[in-house]
């Protein structure tokens, strides 16, 4: 696997992604958060906090291997992404305030991923400079968010419905390509490490579902809230911890438990969305 692959089409296909998500978001979706204040406050306390806590709990109780166990981390420090806006619609969810919680995610993220790295990686600040890791992290999340929702607000006529679809099935296209540049370039550990891999993604998966069904519940929140914060926890952007992995860690081993949580988490999410169109029918 070249290196211009790793370090030039991985970044953009993420940025591109970050765009398609600005594509859906207006002005206003930050001025919902007022209307949800404790809704929010709950679902990004869950997953900005209570994610990373998990994470490192399951880091602390069991003997992973080291690859493993930074790229867990890196999961549980990843924002949402568009994939949880989706499933949250086809769950029948809140969809403003899982478009809200993206926004916000989104924001902090390059800020506290940097910093809390340092928890299970003391010495990354010498290969990983923070005030680098925040630029990186803004260039390829926050600025194509921001340009996407500019060129929203500014979009006259059809043409921009007609790009906005076309822009949502070619995000898929881009989440496929860092799937393959991620794989080749981790085809000497990818069997070594794939049943352990595995159970530490789809253990941090359901665990963040797990813990954002109760922080719904606490509320007292409707199935709506409960399936939102549930999605919005469990689901985590997989592409945002390969980058950090492969571009500013130069260590592309440690995006093989991203790279598998970016599939299997599709497991109970698809499961929720079976549900949801199942009971549809019925009261249909």
């Amino acid at each position: 696997m070249g290196q211009t692959m790793l370090t030039v089409v991985l970044p953009l296909a993420l940025a591109w992604m970050m765009f398609c998500v600005g594509l859906t978001l207006t002005v206003a979706d930050f001025k919902r958060v007022a209307l949800y204040p404790q809704r929010v406050l709950a679902g990004l306390c869950a997953q900005l906090i209570g994610l990373p806590l998990l994470a490192y709990i399951m880091i602390s109780v069991f003997a992973l291997p080291e690859p493993v166990v930074i790229g867990l981390w890196l999961l549980a420090l990843a924002p949402g992404g568009a994939s949880s806006n989706a499933i949250t619609h086809l769950s029948g969810g809140d969809s403003a305030l899982s478009i809200s919680m993206t926004a916000i995610s989104s924001l902090i993220i390059p800020v506290s991923l940097p910093v809390m790295l340092t928890l299970v990686m003391p010495d990354v600040q010498l290969v990983f400079p923070l005030k680098t890791a925040i630029l990186q992290l803004a260039a390829v999340t926050l600025v194509p968010v921001l340009l996407a929702m500019l060129i929203k607000h500014r979009a006259k006529g059809d043409w921009f419905a007609r790009f906005s679809r076309l822009a949502g099935r070619s995000s898929l296209v881009a989440l496929f390509v860092t799937v393959i540049v991620t794989v080749g370039a981790n085809t000497a550990v990818f069997h070594q490490l794939f049943s352990v891999a595995s159970i530490a993604a789809v253990g941090l998966c359901i665990a963040g579902m797990l813990l954002g069904f109760a922080s719904a519940k606490l509320l007292g929140g409707d199935k709506a809230l409960v399936k939102t914060l549930a999605i919005e926890v469990g689901i985590q952007n997989a592409g945002t911890a390969i980058f950090v992995a492969v571009v500013q860690l130069q260590r592309p081993e440690l995006a093989l438990t991203p790279l598998l949580y970016g599939v299997l988490m599709n497991l109970p999410a698809f499961a929720m969305i079976y549900l949801n169109q199942r009971r549809a029918l019925v009261s249909a």
